[in-house]
This record gives C-alpha cells, sequence and structure tokens, in this order.
C-alpha cells in the first residue's frame, strides 16, 4: 500500500536535492554547503507562496525525516524556507 502525506498549515514536505561536490581547474575540491541545502517541496499543503514543485534553500536541522514507501523526506515550516530558487537562461 502506498501513502500520500497532505500537509497542514504552513507545512511542506520536502526532498533533499543531491549536492555534488565541484571541482576547480587546478583540482580544488569545493565541498557541498555545510549549512544550507536545496530541496523541492513535494506537497505546500496550504502554502499561498510556496508551491509544489518549487525548488527551496533551507537551513538543516529544522525540519523532521519522515519516510514513506521507503522514499526519505523532511518536513518543514514555510518559516524556515531561506529562499525559493528560480532558474533563468541567459
Amino acid at each position: 500500500m502506498s501513502m500520500e502525506m497532505k500537509m497542514k498549515n504552513d507545512y511542506l514536505l520536502i526532498q533533499e536535492i543531491e549536492q555534488q561536490e565541484q571541482k576547480t581547474q587546478a583540482g580544488i575540491i569545493i565541498p557541498t554547503e555545510k549549512y544550507n541545502r536545496k530541496a523541492k517541496v513535494i506537497n505546500a499543503g496550504d502554502s499561498k507562496h510556496i508551491k509544489a514543485g518549487d525548488v527551496i534553500l533551507k537551513n538543516i536541522g529544522l525540519g523532521t525525516a519522515v519516510t514513506l514507501d521507503n522514499v526519505e523526506f523532511e518536513i518543514i515550516h514555510a518559516k524556515n524556507i531561506i529562499a525559493i530558487l528560480e532558474e533563468h537562461n541567459g
């Protein structure tokens, strides 16, 4: 049986986006960010400003880890979002 979670109020169900280490041309490894992470919003509940599919930047350690159908997610409050990331061409 598969489960679905519908968020209430301003809580968000998110899934962290894996961030790869980057390497400069000189071979110096730039680690992923330690204190902020990118995540995709899976379910935005009643939020008026954030919607499913948005990519956000959030602080680490302010959410609750949950597993649904063997997939890891996190529940956070919308106030813990640092930014909504937008992709621009050009």
